[in-house]
């Protein structure tokens, strides 16, 4: 159908000439749409619409099937419609509900060296430790790093080593890179 999971599985309703909306199902019969709006299972639908041009008259090839520019930038401007709505369903509605806080999130903004990232308002420097909050609700103590480029941030953890490799800082470490939605603090002081 669309995009999401289960309750929550969002699509772009199509608007019809006549001011209707097509819902979940659409049928090669149906007349043709003039705009698109994001819309979920659960109901919620944004009260922002797309608009859609009408579809060109295109020549065809020896299958039947439209071509050429004009096919093209049809095509074009559904999809631009299309991830619109996405965008509406995903930053309005599906993600508002899932509860990330944005204070618990690493957000990328500029300072006076040029990007960085901050948390809760502070900015985050290479090399400082931060609390990432695993699913049993532990907090993991990390090594931030990042290299002021289009990767994600990495996290560095420690694993355990003999008390005289841990006293040496010889410990092994885990490296991976911090998800976008990875829940983050600062370490209690």
């Amino acid at each position: 159908m669309g995009w999401g999971t289960g309750d929550h599985e969002g699509y772009a309703d199509e608007k019809r000439a006549d001011g209707s909306w097509s819902g979940p199902s659409h049928r090669s019969s149906d007349p043709p749409a003039v705009a698109y709006r994001a819309q979920c299972s659960c109901g919620w639908h944004c009260d922002r619409e797309h608009p859609i041009p009408p579809r060109p008259d295109t020549p065809r090839d020896e299958r039947g099937l439209s071509h050429g520019p004009a096919y093209e930038a049809w095509i074009a401007a559904l999809e631009a419609a299309d991830q619109a709505c996405w965008n509406d369903w995903d930053g309005e509605h599906f993600q508002p509900m899932l509860g990330y806080e944005p204070h618990e999130q690493l957000v990328l903004g500029r300072s006076d060296g040029g990007q960085r990232h901050f948390l809760n308002g502070l900015p985050v420097h290479a090399g400082n430790g931060l609390q990432l909050l695993l699913d049993d609700g532990t907090w993991l103590p990390i090594r931030y790093e990042w290299g002021w480029d289009d990767k994600p941030p990495r996290a560095y953890a420690a694993l355990g080593a003999p008390p005289e490799a841990v006293r040496q800082d010889q410990s092994p470490l885990i490296e991976f890179a911090l998800p976008p939605r990875a829940i983050l603090r600062w370490p209690p002081r």
